[in-house]
């Protein structure tokens, strides 16, 4: 009887052993900071005149060079202004005037895909190759383009939208009739709320409108120096950089 009532006790102050370092690993776990549900997926790279941001529920603000856009977060800029995002692959977008968009982006394990849905206005887009797990999508209440590395412009109208594309191919889908194309690198896809989609070579004017949309403002220069080595020859050196 000793040795059982001996054997209740230890497992009673085992039990109350236990309980403590849980409830004090308990209290450890719970104050550290959860992880993140809205990962951060691009970064604003240039703003110009009116720009603003709206991160999650929170209000608009004004944007800046350098801010952080986790998955669901809004940009809009206003007249005659624009801005320059980029996500965590490089790819990169310039938003022009009086658009809107929400950028959104999807982790699983090592693939990273990304899509930006169209509110109104247009972006230029140059986008790298895409792992084979992965995509990059422009959405629109129209349209959605399925990109796998390629460049261009898209274009969101209440009445239709607009694809063109300088490099690649993309998988242009109407939303309303579910019909396809695929926009060849000198086409121009045309997508309607009628459910009509098709292609036709780019004009001249559409061309130049999706050149000048990827442009970033930034002016290449060239550093050009001369190294001499302990035998006293030279060897020039040149640079190229944007800035």
């Amino acid at each position: 009887m000793t040795n059982l009532a001996d054997g209740d006790l230890m497992k009673s102050l085992f039990s109350g052993c236990v309980a403590v370092l849980l409830l004090t690993c308990g209290d450890r776990a719970f104050a550290a900071d959860p992880p993140s549900s809205r990962p951060t997926v691009a970064t604003i790279t240039k703003v110009v005149k009116s720009v603003s941001r709206k991160a999650g529920p929170a209000p608009w603000e004004p944007a800046t060079k350098g801010n952080r856009l986790q998955t669901g977060d809004m940009v809009k800029t206003g007249e005659a202004s624009l801005t320059i995002v980029k996500f965590a692959d490089n790819s990169l977008i310039r938003i022009r005037e009086k658009s809107e968009l929400t950028v959104t982006g999807t982790l699983h394990e090592r693939s990273f895909s990304k899509a930006v849905e169209m509110g109104a206005g247009a972006i230029g887009f140059r986008i790298p190759k895409q792992n084979p797990n992965e995509e990059f999508r422009f959405t629109s209440p129209t349209s959605v383009a399925s990109i796998r590395g390629t460049a261009g412009m898209f274009a969101a109208a209440d009445s239709s939208d607009t694809l063109t594309v300088l490099e690649g191919t993309i998988h242009f889908v109407n939303r309303f009739s579910s019909s396809s194309v695929e926009v060849e690198s000198g086409e121009t896809g045309i997508s309607g709320r009628d459910g009509l989609i098709g292609t036709s070579p780019s004009s001249p004017a559409q061309r130049r409108e999706a050149e000048e949309a990827l442009m970033t403002g930034e002016q290449q220069k060239t550093l050009e120096m001369e190294l001499r080595n302990g035998s006293g020859k030279v060897k020039k050196l040149r640079i190229e950089y944007r800035e």
